[in-house]
């Protein structure tokens, strides 16, 4: 038996392989894990050393910068091997998002230099141009991976979101952050504006990476939700810092490892196994439920906070202003969200309409091909049978093969008036049918058909019933068919063996034709697939896989004793 042609297709699990061969260094799953595992008790160990103060003040501030630096340095690394292994846009991206990282090290290294030889780093100074610089970088390679991201969606919706989220988020990192550092009196300009930018970067930084990762979909979204939190803490730990710098004063603390815990946690995200994967090319119009929902907690927080200050009456007019403004983002993008459901629902009405339309241009087509051509056909195999009885020699061999054509165009009119019984039952639950009783009735008909074939029962068909519908007929004759159809022996050989258990029942249908390459068995039954020397065959197995996925079976192939293929179909038994 076979199912398609030998055709010249490439062997794409190979080519995966050699890709996955070459591609730069990343962790499997279970090393992720792992990983992570020693990232988190790294934390809690370099925790405890900044805590108990090992190694006094020297200790400390030696193994801060040290740690901080180095980890900076690894999360840049990883990113450039998450740049060259993914695809554009993506890599432009990622490239982009390792360049910030590199800058942040570069900072950190700056800052342990004027720590350890420089006595003491200024503030603003060379490290925080280093800084500042990589929110830039960070920005941009964001945006890539949000378009890239976004590029089947609506770029307002995007914009909306974002919006929300940005304000929400200016308006908690005021109450906490900003007001506090542009009403210091005792700092110079230079001073203010560079504590200032901070936490202003990092809310633009925050809004997109909450975005991207609320948004993102497919095997991805752990590695992007990971990066994201990473960047999160980059951002909130610089406010911090920013804040600390410019009125109560930095000291080297527990704090510090924050930093370490966004480092580690981005370039744990560069090495997830799914980190490279392109996202997922479809539609995008429509909202996930995580993307509806997720702008509504930055809202939620922002106006937490805003009430806690209004009733602690530190509520000045800047933040009743912000608070007013995370109001109308919130009209607006409901206002786009509900505009968005109605041309939805009205694009949904035109669909179901031309749906109805071609569902009865579909139905006349099927009543034309199952009743004109399949009697118009019948008529002709009549005719010709009529014939054969009255021709010999060559002429008999080549009415022969117009009677087997005529023969399978009727049996593709049977399969397509299946289909149509299937698409017209509303009601698709399974139920009992007898398995011997259906199949014995299936192979008779099949003797008939193909007189010089030799179907062969292998043991006792065991009286069991099934769960499956009134279609199985049609799974075991186009099994049947296909296995006479598609044979080169030169005297055709089917044999038929039945397994039952306790749950389920395996029905094998063996041939002794040319087989199925291994490569091919998982492909056979989509939809279009031809068979080796008959067009349309492959309607028969799409038809064949439909149903017995329907009944909560199974059907797979594997080699036959015979030499060339077996199908074996695998039902439920039956229970009360």
């Amino acid at each position: 038996m076979s199912a398609e042609p030998h055709t010249d297709v490439s062997d794409s699990s190979t080519s995966e392989l050699d890709l996955e061969s070459s591609a730069p260094f990343r962790l499997e799953p279970h090393q992720f894990r792992r990983a992570w595992i020693a990232a988190g008790l790294f934390v809690l160990g370099s925790i405890g050393w900044m805590h108990f103060s090992i190694g006094g003040p020297e200790g400390i501030l030696l193994f801060s910068n040290i740690v901080l630096t180095s980890s900076a340095t690894a999360a840049a690394v990883a990113l450039g091997l998450l740049a060259r292994r993914s695809e554009p846009p993506d890599a432009l991206g990622w490239g982009l998002i390792a360049v910030s990282a590199g800058l942040f090290a570069a900072g950190e290294f700056a800052w342990m230099c004027y720590e350890l030889w420089l006595g003491g780093v200024p503030y603003p100074g060379v490290p925080d141009l280093f800084y500042l610089g990589d929110y830039l970088f960070l920005t941009g390679g964001l945006l890539v991976i949000a378009a890239s991201q976004h590029r089947l969606g609506s770029a307002l919706r995007i914009a909306l979101d974002g919006l929300l989220v940005a304000v929400a988020l200016f308006t908690i990192s005021w109450q906490f952050v900003l007001e506090s550092i542009l009403a210091t009196s005792d700092a110079n300009t230079a001073t203010i504006l560079v504590s200032a930018a901070y936490p202003s970067l990092g809310i633009v930084i925050g809004a997109i990476a909450f975005i991207v990762a609320a948004y993102e979909r497919g095997p991805r979204r752990v590695p992007i939700t990971l990066f994201a939190a990473g960047t999160v803490v980059w951002a909130l730990s610089d406010s911090v810092f920013a804040y600390l710098s410019v009125t109560g004063g930095y000291v080297y603390s527990e704090f510090d490892m924050i930093w370490l815990a966004g480092n580690l946690m981005v370039g744990l995200a560069a090495l997830h196994p799914s980190a490279a994967t392109p996202p997922l090319d479809i539609d995008r119009r429509r909202y996930a439920f995580r993307e509806a929902i997720a702008p509504y907690v930055p809202f939620l927080l922002a106006m937490a906070v805003t009430g806690y200050a209004a009733s602690t009456g530190t509520l000045d007019r800047v933040g009743l202003a912000l608070g007013a403004l995370v109001l109308l983002a919130l009209v607006a993008r409901q206002s786009y969200v509900f505009f968005d459901a109605a041309a939805l629902s009205r694009r949904l009405e035109r669909n179901k309409a031309t749906l109805s339309r071609r569902n009865e241009e579909l139905l006349l087509l099927n009543r034309i091909v199952r009743h004109d051509i399949r009697n118009d056909m019948a008529v002709a195999l009549g005719w010709g049978e009529e014939l054969n009885n009255r021709v010999d020699g060559d002429e008999r061999e080549m009415l022969e093969r117009m009677l087997d054509t005529t023969r399978h165009t009727i049996e593709l009119t049977q399969t397509l008036q299946a289909f149509t019984e299937l698409w017209d039952d509303d009601d698709r639950g399974t139920e009992s049918v007898p398995l011997a009783a259906t199949l014995m009735e299936t192979l008779r008909r099949r003797r008939e058909a193909y007189p010089d074939a030799d179907f062969v029962v292998d043991g006792a068909i065991p009286p069991v019933a099934v769960r499956a519908g009134p279609l199985l007929s049609t799974v075991f004759r186009n099994l049947l068919n296909n296995a006479v159809q598609h044979t080169d022996a030169a005297e055709p050989r089917v044999e038929i063996s039945v397994r039952a258990e306790a749950e389920r029942v395996n029905v094998r249908i063996a041939d002794n034709g040319p087989g199925i390459p291994p490569d091919r068995r998982d492909t056979v039954f989509g939809r279009g697939e031809k068979g080796l020397e008959s067009e349309g065959s492959g309607v028969g197995l799409y038809l064949v896989d439909t149903l017995v996925s329907q009944y909560d079976g199974d059907v797979w192939i594997e080699s036959s004793e015979l030499g060339g293929a077996a199908f074996v179909v695998e039902l439920q038994r039956y229970r009360e």
